[in-house]
C-alpha cells in the first residue's frame, strides 16, 4: 500500500515537472493562485503525506461503520435515546481523558500515539461485533472515545511540526480534504456492504442473512480496514533539528527554539526559480505572528476564548451530527445504501470546498470567513427542521455540512498559530476537551429530544448555538486577527 502510495505521489510529481514551466508562463489571478497552490501542495513533507494517507484510511474505516451504525441499533431494538446515550459515553470519554492523551502526545511522540489510536478503534469496533448487550456497547464506546481523544491529540500537532510555516494553511486544508475524501469512500462502502452481504449470503450459506447480521459482518470487515490504516505510518522518520535541542520521537514536540527541517521534494530548479519570483511579487500569505508574550490576548485569556467557542460549536453539532443517518431513516424511511450516497455526496462538496478554503482566508482573513460560513449555514439548517422535502433537506444537508466543515481546518490553524510550540499538545487537548465535553451533554439531550418530540427540534437549537459562536468569534478573535494581518 505505501509501494502504491510513493508510485501515486511520483506521478503527480512528474506531471508537474512536465507542465509546471508551461503553467507558470502565464499571469492572471486565478492561475497564479493556482501556481502557488501547486507549488505548496507538491512540496509536502514525505511525513506530512504518509500521515495524511493513514488518517484518510482510518476515516474511511471509521465512516464505514458509523453510516450504519445507529441503523444496527435500532435492529438490536434500542430506541433514539440509548443511540444518544452511546454517543454520549464516546465523547465524554474523550472529554475526561482529553489532557491526559494529550500530555501522553507530547511524551511518546506523534507516530506512537497513533498507532495507538488505531489499535484502539480496531479493538473498539472488533468487540462491537461479538457483544450485542448494552453494557458490551457502553465498553465499546468508552474504548473508542479514549481512541478518539488521543487522535484529536495528534493530528494537527504533527501537522504543524512536519509542515513549514508557509504551507501551513494548505496542509491542513489538504489534510481535512483527504480525510474526507476517506469519509466519503467509506459512506459508500458501509452503505451498500450490508446491502451486498444480504444478497450474496444466499449464495455462500444455506442460511439467509438477517439486517442485523449483516450490520455485524460489516463492522468486522471494516475494523480490519482500520487496522491497516497504520501501515503507512511504518514510513514515517524522525525529522532533523536546526540547532540544538532535544530530539523528537517521530515528530513529538521538539524542546528547543529551532524548528526542524523537513524533507525535501525534488522539483526542477527552473521551476523553483519562476516559483519564487511569482511569489516573491505577490503579499506574503502567512506572515509571522508578533511573540504570544508581546499580544494583548495572549496565554490564559486566549485559550479561555478558544475554549468557549469550540465549546458552543459543539453543543449545536452534538445536538445533530450524530443523528443524521436517523434522520434521514425515519423522516424519509431511507436505507443504508441511499444514506450512505447522501453522505458520500455531502464529503464530495466538503472536500472540494476545503480545497478553496485557504484562497478564501488569504483575501478575507480567517476569522471573517468563519464568522461568514457559520452565518450562512444557519437558513439551511431551519430548512433541515421545517421542511418535509426529501430533495431540499438533502441540498440543505450538502450546504451545511460543507459551510460548517470548511471552518475546521482554518481555526485548528489559528490555534496552533496562537500557541507557544511547546504546549501545543496540551492547548489542543483542553480546546478539543471543551468540544467534547459540550458534545457528550448535547448528544445525550438530543437523543431524548428526539424520542419524544421528533427529529426536527434540535436543528432549531443548533442554530441558535451556531449565531452566538459566530457573533462570539468576531468580537473575540477579530481584533487580533487584524493585528496580525496589520503586520504583513
Amino acid at each position: 500500500m505505501h509501494y502504491a502510495l510513493c508510485t501515486m505521489h511520483y506521478a503527480l510529481c512528474t506531471i508537474i515537472n512536465l507542465y509546471s514551466k508551461e503553467l507558470l508562463c502565464y499571469n492572471s489571478p486565478l492561475v497564479s493562485r493556482l501556481k502557488r497552490y501547486i507549488i505548496k501542495v507538491t512540496s509536502f513533507s514525505n511525513n506530512c503525506r504518509l500521515f495524511i494517507f493513514s488518517n484518510a484510511m482510518l476515516s474511511f474505516g471509521i465512516s464505514s461503520i458509523e453510516v450504519f451504525l445507529g441503523l444496527y441499533f435500532l435492529e438490536l431494538r434500542f430506541r433514539e435515546d440509548f443511540i444518544g446515550t452511546y454517543y454520549a459515553v464516546s465523547t465524554g470519554t474523550s472529554t475526561i481523558l482529553l489532557l491526559l492523551a494529550g500530555r501522553l502526545s507530547d511524551k511518546i511522540g506523534r507516530v506512537t500515539s497513533f498507532y495507538i489510536t488505531l489499535f484502539g478503534h480496531f479493538i473498539g469496533y472488533f468487540l462491537l461485533f461479538f457483544f450485542q448487550s448494552s453494557a458490551a456497547i457502553f465498553i465499546c464506546a468508552f474504548i473508542n472515545g479514549a481512541s478518539a481523544a488521543l487522535r484529536a491529540c495528534t493530528s494537527a500537532p504533527f501537522l504543524h511540526e512536519n509542515a513549514s510555516r508557509a504551507e501551513l494553511d494548505y496542509v491542513y486544508s489538504s489534510a481535512s480534504s483527504y480525510m474526507l475524501s476517506g469519509a466519503m469512500l467509506g459512506n459508500v462502502f458501509g452503505g451498500y456492504l450490508p446491502v451486498t452481504l444480504v444478497k450474496i449470503a444466499p449464495f455462500m450459506t444455506e442460511a439467509a442473512l438477517s439486517t442485523a447480521g449483516s450490520y455485524r459482518l460489516s463492522i468486522l470487515i471494516s475494523a480490519f480496514i482500520i487496522l491497516i490504516s497504520a501501515l503507512p505510518l511504518f514510513s514515517i522518520t524522525p525529522l532533523p533539528l536546526e540547532g540544538a535541542g532535544k530530539k523528537s520521537k517521530y515528530g513529538g514536540v521538539l524542546e528547543t527554539s529551532q524548528t526542524p527541517a523537513a524533507p525535501e521534494t525534488p522539483v526542477r530548479p527552473e521551476i523553483l526559480e519562476t516559483a519564487a519570483r511569482e511569489i516573491s511579487s505577490q503579499p506574503s500569505e502567512l506572515p509571522k505572528p508578533p511573540e504570544l508574550s508581546q499580544s494583548p490576548d495572549n496565554g490564559r485569556g486566549l485559550y479561555k476564548k478558544f475554549v468557549i467557542y469550540t465549546f458552543l460549536i459543539g453543543c449545536g453539532a452534538g445536538l445533530i451530527v450524530p443523528f443524521f443517518n436517523i434522520y434521514f431513516a425515519q423522516k424519509f424511511a431511507l436505507g443504508s445504501g441511499s444514506i450512505g450516497i447522501i453522505f458520500m455526496c455531502a464529503n464530495i462538496l466538503t472536500a472540494v470546498s476545503m480545497l478553496l478554503t485557504p484562497a478564501i482566508t488569504v483575501k478575507y482573513g480567517r476569522i471573517d470567513s468563519i464568522v461568514f460560513m457559520e452565518l450562512a449555514s444557519l437558513p439551511f439548517l431551519l430548512i433541515l427542521g421545517l421542511s418535509n422535502s426529501l430533495s431540499l433537506c438533502v441540498g440543505a444537508y450538502l450546504m451545511r455540512n460543507a459551510l460548517m466543515n470548511m471552518n475546521n481546518p482554518v481555526f485548528t490553524n489559528f490555534i496552533m498559530d496562537n500557541t507557544a510550540k511547546n504546549e501545543r499538545g496540551r492547548i489542543n487537548s483542553i480546546v478539543t476537551l471543551g468540544d467534547n465535553f459540550s458534545r457528550t451533554v448535547s448528544t445525550y439531550i438530543s437523543g431524548r429530544l428526539m424520542t419524544n418530540h421528533g427529529v426536527g427540534l434540535p436543528y432549531f437549537l443548533t442554530a441558535g448555538f451556531y449565531l452566538t459562536a459566530a457573533l462570539f468569534a468576531y468580537f473575540s478573535f477579530a481584533r487580533l486577527a487584524g493585528e496580525r494581518k496589520s503586520g504583513r
